[in-house]
């Protein structure tokens, strides 16, 4: 875990462990009341309050007359009112400035350059900020390999469709073949062509059928095209299933009103299997330009 605590100059400064925070306990550069948190979010707090650090005794029995150098005390008056300079402004500057002996800073350079906890701090910001890393990003990166794995063979992008005449001439090539597979284009080219002819002759066929009117100019000519195309039609849908890995009995579908007609035209637009299947070769062709 990481620690920070307030050094005798006001600075923040972290340690990588427990140890190091010891470490300069035991060299008294931390000392019971300096501020000390551990953790980046933890709360700031004095080095007396952690439970984990160990504090050194005073011997009772020490003579009371014999005093250290005038010199240490102030050094350790500076260093124990250092950091309470910092939170209250009360404090004089003249005790700090006027007091304080150029040989402490010194002194605590050095013992710095002894322990050395923060030597590792560089180390410790990388740490830090890898941990700290948004899960999006981490999230993307996963994504991105996953895309790189992928077979990017059969993306609409690498494979070449049929044109519409390519796609009529395959339809009546297999006129009553239902074995194999056909690519949208394929399929939706053919209707293109088939529809309109449908559509018009079923719109007048009753009317016509009844003797209610005669019959409407281009009617005859769409009722032979649809009796033409109606097989090649049906063919066409029947690979059009295959191409999505469905039975050639899907195509009952179509005898459900309504309903039927919306499954029918979700399968029909949606891609087929990428590569193989159990009724065939991909239909279209792979795209050699680059």
């Amino acid at each position: 875990m990481i620690y920070k605590f307030i050094d005798t100059n006001g600075s923040e400064i972290s340690v990588n462990s427990l140890s190091s925070l010891q470490a300069l306990v035991d060299s008294e550069t931390i000392k019971e009341n300096t501020r000390v948190k551990a953790g980046l979010r933890g709360k700031w707090t004095t080095a007396s309050n952690i439970e984990e650090l160990v504090f050194e005794v005073k011997k009772a029995d020490e003579p009371e007359e014999i005093q250290e150098p005038e010199e240490d005390i102030k050094s350790f008056i500076t260093k124990e009112d250092k950091p309470e300079e910092v939170v209250t402004a009360d404090k004089p500057e003249e005790v700090v400035t006027a007091d304080k002996p150029e040989e402490a800073v010194i002194e605590e350079k050095t013992e710095e350059d002894i322990v050395e906890p923060w030597k590792n701090e560089k180390v410790v910001d990388v740490l830090e900020t890898s941990d700290q890393q948004p899960e999006a990003e981490k999230e993307k990166s996963e994504y991105e390999l996953e895309e790189e794995k992928r077979d990017k063979t059969y993306d609409d992008e690498n494979v070449v469709g049929l044109n519409f005449f390519q796609a009529i001439q395959t339809c009546l090539k297999k006129y009553f073949i239902i074995k194999g597979r056909a690519s949208r284009s394929e399929y939706w080219y053919f209707q293109l062509l088939f529809s309109p002819f449908a559509f018009y002759a079923g719109f007048w066929s009753e009317p016509v059928s009844t003797g209610m009117i005669d019959p409407p100019p281009f009617y005859l000519i769409s009722l032979v095209l649809v009796v033409l195309l109606f097989i090649p039609a049906i063919t066409s849908q029947v690979r059009r299933f295959h191409d999505k890995d469905k039975s050639a009995w899907f195509i009952l579908i179509n005898l459900i009103p309504f309903v039927g007609w919306i499954i029918v035209l979700v399968i029909c637009i949606d891609k087929g299997t990428a590569g193989k299947n159990r009724f065939g070769e991909y239909p279209l062709k792979a795209n050699n330009k680059k």
